[in-house]
């Protein structure tokens, strides 16, 4: 039995290093994930994939009702990722390509069993993802976002993993550490090395507890 993980750039990698034999950089983006992630599936087969990485959470103040937030520094796993960003901007607004008939957008769901095993390890919630191809920097952008998917937080590869896992059979969860808020970039309470270390600390929790393949 054998899990791979993922990351997206090399800072993120610093999370899983020295800790796991099965480790892959993908690369920033769907199509970098896609791509990384379809050959690895094809070449090596594992039994399952868990994607770690640092993720944006959208603030309280552009949230959906009923969505709790992520706090800076907080861990989570993403049961579901959907395409945020996917669509047509219009004078009238923005239509997705599954309201135009064009293709879908999620939601993607993660393995629950799986998910739920790190979730528990970890005491942290399972949320749900939106994964853009441009990240909110500004708070227009984030609220449309947020109100849009109804996601806590905010990644560029979530999905694209989820769906490649899918379409292959084969088992996904997520793993991340918040290092900022999404909107206006002054107030994001920016701390990526400490993400970076909460990451290292909750995978090196979930790999002493023996929960993945």
């Amino acid at each position: 039995m054998s899990t791979l993980l993922v990351y997206a750039t090399a800072r993120e990698g610093a999370a899983v290093a020295g800790k796991h034999a099965d480790t892959l950089e993908l690369g920033v983006g769907k199509v970098a994930a896609t791509r990384a992630l379809t050959r690895a599936l094809v070449e090596s087969k594992p039994d399952a994939v868990v994607l770690v990485g640092v993720c944006g959470a959208y603030p309280d103040r552009h949230l959906r009702a009923g969505v709790e937030p992520v706090p800076v520094l907080g861990l989570c796993t993403v049961a579901s990722e959907m395409l945020a960003d996917e669509g047509v901007l219009s004078p009238e607004g923005f239509r997705d390509i599954e309201t135009l008939q064009l293709g879908g957008i999620g939601p993607y769901a993660a393995d629950a069993e799986l998910t739920g095993k790190i979730s528990a390890v970890l005491d942290c919630p399972a949320v749900s993802g939106a994964t853009v191809s441009t990240c909110a920097g500004v708070d227009a952008l984030s609220q449309a976002y947020a109100l849009r998917s109804g996601a806590a937080v905010e990644s560029m590869e979530g999905a694209a993993a989820a769906a490649v896992c899918e379409s292959f059979s084969v088992p996904f969860a997520q793993l991340r550490a918040v290092s900022n808020h999404t909107g206006d970039r002054d107030m994001g309470a920016w701390n990526l090395e400490g993400a970076v270390s909460r990451l290292t600390q909750g995978l090196g929790a979930v790999l002493d507890a023996g929960v993945l393949p």
